[in-house]
């Protein structure tokens, strides 16, 4: 087993806290920032946020944003300086936001509010007499088009009344984030974030490094946040974000350059040699390398799922007498399930978030077992024919290699379900259209080469690159049942010897089912369409749910 303390060596190379240049670039006025930190509470000071807060307030500033910093901010402090953002935000030349907090944070009736230092709490009128409502800052900001805003709070530190008054819930809400917006929280829904030991806390100590990379989109430094924040914590502190941008955003300025195609070749080329280096290792801090060298390649969230299951074990000491996942031959196949039956917990198929301001962040939570049981049908998507009626049993289970046979190998996928062969082509990597965590806005790549196993193009090579987003959770009913489901879509090209395809696809999946629950597939050569396809689950047995909410 690793030694957590190996994984601090990967840190030695990176640039202390603020290793920015020293001048400041010129205010800018069309992005602009307010950073606010407080520490000098009454009933429970803390020590870091002043700290916290000069620390942003000098990043954003050399960024040459237009910054206004509060520190220990009362209440009506608190409120004006929000007012006179949410003016500056209003101005059309805005088009760049953030608004940083850090001190004590709490959430009320799934709402978060922000603790002026002047509090006195003892009731949960108070906490919405006293406090401030975060909700009055996203909803000025729901309500404006064509700008981009980051919220990111270093809030939900321990025991912030001093028992004067208890919350219900600990540490702050989950909130899906506003159209052109990403929220970014010191820590996950519920839980609680550690003030530090040092000048900062943990999270901005590492928020203020990755974001000081210059050529650093925002959303890959706060993966990098994340990886860093749960090594230092031992996993008893792990960031989260939820975002609904739709385009890359860098703090500092960026001018995009296309790579040319040699040079798209060359990054694919190094990932895919560092990827054939480490897929077959146990080893959680080769796992951590890649995901902060590619946080956005196309094996990222194989390879989050592969970190998180290793970190797990470790940080939770597993007894070595827990069962292991069955694996070998052709046995456990079973009867054929009726339509509409399905053999898993009843609340895995109802589970859904009772926050009315949320979706829910739900982990892919999949869990093969030899002898489940899946049975799909495959219709026009355009016509309603049925096509064919499929029967998938799986045969073997193979954790160590990440793999799981389906009808004797005739179907593999990895353990998120990834395929990497079917009866029509065998890809070079998992192809990574399921994410380790389910959650409105996340956004990811898919990249690989499929050898053609049957048709007119057999012993073809075709790349394949998509984009792929979760763009909603809804309820759909296919022939198993009803289900409470992600939607993610993805789109992109297959590039082959003799032609060029569109390629368009929408799976509904939902935490701890095993299979897609719908898939809609378009494909089109031109103005030609070349397949329309639907697919629906039929029936469903498995062993494990997998879901934890």
């Amino acid at each position: 087993m690793t030694d957590r303390r190996q994984f601090i060596k990967i840190f030695a190379g990176i640039p202390p806290l603020l290793a920015l240049q020293p001048a400041f670039a010129a205010p800018d006025p069309t992005r602009v920032a307010l950073i606010i930190g407080n520490a000098a509470y009454k009933q429970s000071p803390l020590t870091n946020p002043t700290n916290d807060a000069a620390a942003m307030r000098d990043l954003f500033t050399t960024a040459g944003f237009t910054t206004e910093s509060l520190l220990n901010a009362k209440r009506t402090d608190l409120l004006a300086a929000i007012d006179r953002f949410s003016t500056a935000v209003q101005k059309s030349e805005t088009k760049q936001a953030v608004f940083y907090y850090a001190g004590h944070g709490v959430q009320l009736d799934w709402r978060n509010y922000l603790l002026p230092v002047d509090i006195a709490i003892k009731t949960p009128e108070d906490v919405k007499n006293q406090c401030v409502d975060l909700g009055i800052i996203l909803g000025r900001l729901s309500k404006l088009k064509d700008k981009t805003f980051i919220i990111i709070l270093d809030a939900c530190r321990d025991d912030p009344f001093k028992g004067t008054y208890r919350p219900e819930q600990k540490g702050l809400s989950q909130f899906d984030a506003p159209v052109g917006s990403l929220l970014a929280y010191a820590t996950a829904p519920g839980n609680v974030a550690a003030d530090g030991t040092g000048k900062n806390s943990l999270y901005t100590e590492n928020l203020v490094r990755e974001l000081s990379n210059r050529s650093a989109k925002i959303e890959d430094a706060l993966k990098r946040v994340r990886l860093n924040v749960r090594l230092g914590s031992n996993g008893e502190q792990i960031p989260w974000e939820t975002t609904s941008l739709e385009s890359d955003v860098f703090i500092f300025p960026h001018t995009a350059q296309k790579l040319s195609e040699d040079e798209l070749d060359r990054q694919i080329e190094e990932e895919a040699a560092y990827w054939n280096r480490i897929k077959a290792t146990r080893r959680a801090e080769d796992w951590f390398e890649y995901l902060r060298k590619f946080p956005n390649g196309r094996f990222s969230e194989i390879a989050q799922t592969r970190l998180n299951r290793l970190l797990t074990t470790q940080e939770n000491r597993q007894s070595p007498s827990a069962a292991k996942p069955a694996e070998g031959g052709a046995g456990g196949e079973s009867a054929d399930l009726a339509e509409g039956e399905a053999f898993v917990p009843a609340e895995t198929l109802a589970a859904i978030s009772h926050n009315p301001y949320s979706a829910g962040r739900f982990p892919l939570g999949r869990k093969f077992t030899v002898g489940d049981f899946y049975k799909l049908r495959s219709s026009d998507l355009l016509t309603g024919v049925v096509e064919n009626t499929f029967n998938n049993h799986v045969t073997r289970v193979d954790e160590d290699n990440d793999r799981v046979e389906l009808n004797n190998g005739k179907l593999v996928f990895d353990l998120m379900g990834n395929t990497i062969k079917n009866r029509d082509h065998t890809a070079d990597v998992p192809q990574q259209l399921f994410p380790a965590e389910l959650q409105i806005g996340k956004r990811w790549t898919s990249l690989n080469n499929l050898i053609m196993n049957s048709g007119p193009s057999t012993g073809e090579t075709k790349r394949v690159e998509m984009k792929v987003s979760i763009q909603a959770r809804e309820k759909i009913r296919v022939p198993a049942g009803e289900f409470n489901a992600f939607r993610i879509e993805a789109s992109g090209w297959s590039v082959g010897e003799r032609n060029m395809t569109k390629i368009e696809v929408t799976l509904w999946v939902a935490p701890g089912i095993n299979m897609f629950i719908r898939r809609e597939r378009i494909k089109r050569r031109g103005n030609r369409l070349v397949e329309s396809q639907l697919t629906e689950l039929v029936a469903i047995r498995q062993a494990a749910s997998g879901l934890t909410n």
